[in-house]
């Protein structure tokens, strides 16, 4: 609990300096889609992922306060994030052929957040947006050159992630996933029939969670560093989600980060508001398609 305090303390420190940053950022916003250009829409992608983690940051302090509100943040802030994330990987499909040209930024740095909104998409039952983002995982796992090779290989929770999206949609697993060592998140797969073996198991991915909450430095990039996914364990929820759809029982698990407060998901609603839509918009028509 020491480590949650902590952390809500951060973020407390961290609110009360950003007075101004969403009408800046929504400001560069309406300048970046006026360019209808790739560039505009690369930085479009950026604002975005600055206004999620206010928007995060805020409502996990909400939910801590026990404010209900604070869920409604989270949506807003997990909706950017699929805007960022949908434009990042459009970019990145776009101008790849490019490589050993130009510089071109790759998707290294959008794969854990990629892992984390399929976990809430999935918890919050939003199918169609799930399936957007385990296209884009599964691309990202396995076009070359969209993550950096030695980063690639090192990773275990993002797999893991399109796993369980497998047996949330009902079909196949990647090949490459099949034999790979998931390390830690190996252990959900082989104890998913045995009910105490999988509650030591989610209790294992609960204390892990907590010690890549954030990042101190260090050769290890934390998996779950962005809020709203620092404090809200939607791997472990979008698992209990999963169950629950398959009428498997879930086991009851002690942890800090399980608490009363962050676990009343049923107020997760991941609708678009009125910015999101304009991002949509921009995104269909500057690519022709939809996601």
């Amino acid at each position: 609990m020491d480590e949650i305090n902590v952390r809500l303390h951060q973020h407390r420190c961290w609110l009360s300096q950003a007075d101004g940053l969403t009408a800046q950022e929504l400001d560069y916003i309406d300048e970046d889609l006026a360019s209808d250009s790739l560039n505009g829409l690369d930085n479009v992608a950026d604002s975005l992922g600055m206004l999620a983690t206010y928007y995060g940051i805020r409502g996990e302090v909400a939910i801590s306060d026990g404010e209900a509100s604070g869920w409604e943040q989270v949506s807003r802030s997990m909706m950017y994030r699929y805007w960022a994330l949908m434009l990042k990987a459009k970019a990145f499909t776009k101008t790849s052929f490019l490589q050993g040209i130009q510089t071109v930024p790759n998707l290294t740095n959008q794969l854990s957040i990629a892992g984390c909104l399929l976990a809430g998409l999935i918890v919050a039952d939003r199918r169609d947006l799930a399936a957007s983002v385990a296209d884009v995982l599964a691309g990202m796992l396995t076009v070359k050159g969209a993550v950096d090779s030695g980063y690639l290989e090192q990773r275990r929770f993002e797999p893991f992630m399109l796993w369980l999206y497998s047996v949330y949609s009902q079909g196949p697993a990647l090949p490459e996933i099949k034999s790979t060592d998931l390390g830690i998140y190996q252990s959900v797969i082989d104890e998913w029939t045995n009910g105490k073996g999988l509650a030591h198991a989610l209790e294992g991915l609960c204390h892990y969670h907590l010690s890549k909450a954030e990042d101190n430095g260090g050769p290890w990039d934390p998996e779950f560093k962005y809020a709203p996914f620092d404090l809200l364990p939607l791997e472990v929820h979008a698992i209990f989600r999963v169950r629950q759809q398959l009428g498997l029982t879930v086991p009851a698990i002690s942890s800090p980060l399980l608490s009363a407060k962050t676990a009343a998901l049923e107020n997760l609603v991941i609708i678009s508001d009125q910015l999101a839509v304009r991002v949509e918009a921009a995104y269909e028509r500057f690519f022709g398609l939809s996601t």
